[in-house]
């Protein structure tokens, strides 16, 4: 059993992690950036540590100050919650390394499946069915268009390291594809330090 775990993460998500924190007796330690100062998930854990400015490369993904953190803060644990670094394979071999157990997946997990697209080439190769779509991000909107006429519109643009429904978007016809390439791909760097992006 843990005695303190740090929530890397914000919100709901958070409040979610405390709650089930205090049915166990167990201490939490959020943490909160410039924009998230007066949140809920800071107000009701039993710490509450200031990380780093709004934009969450500065703060909730600045994976230096969330493990030292939990270290100075003896935390036994890391939990992600999840988008942000629930599925970032380097965090959670950091945090494995720092002697800090990360509550999710192990980091040999989600080098096979926490990229989209390399999950998506695990299960091809082992003939598992697919939806239509691509194996690998896109690298430009010329290739993006093509694949996506060969599929057929509607098509749904998706962030490679994404989670939690983030970086997605439906994209109905051919007019709509750069504008929905461009604003997901902003949202995939935003919540994921990654801008690939594939097409289903």
């Amino acid at each position: 059993m843990f005695s303190k775990i740090l929530i890397a993460n914000r919100g709901e998500i958070a409040l979610r992690i405390i709650r089930a924190c205090k049915e166990m007796g167990i201490k939490s330690a959020a943490v909160y950036s410039e924009a998230d100062k007066t949140s809920l998930h800071a107000k009701f854990a039993d710490e509450a540590y200031y990380i780093g400015e709004s934009q969450a490369s500065e703060s909730y993904l600045n994976k230096e100050k969330i493990i030292s953190l939990a270290l100075s803060i003896k935390a036994d644990a890391i939990h992600p919650g999840y988008g942000f670094f629930s599925e970032n394979e380097s965090f959670i071999s950091d945090v494995d390394a720092a002697g800090i157990t990360f509550i999710g997946p192990s980091s040999k997990s989600v080098r096979m499946m926490g990229s989209k697209t390399a999950a998506r080439q695990l299960m091809q190769e082992h003939n598992v069915p697919i939806v239509p779509g691509t194996t690998s991000p896109i690298n430009n909107l010329i290739e993006g268009l093509d694949i996506a006429d060969k599929i057929g519109y509607p098509i749904l643009l998706k962030a490679s390291a994404g989670g939690g429904g983030k970086g997605m978007r439906k994209v109905e016809l051919k007019e709509e594809f750069a504008s929905a390439l461009e604003a997901t791909k902003r949202e995939a760097l935003k919540s994921f330090a990654d801008d690939a992006v594939y097409i289903e």
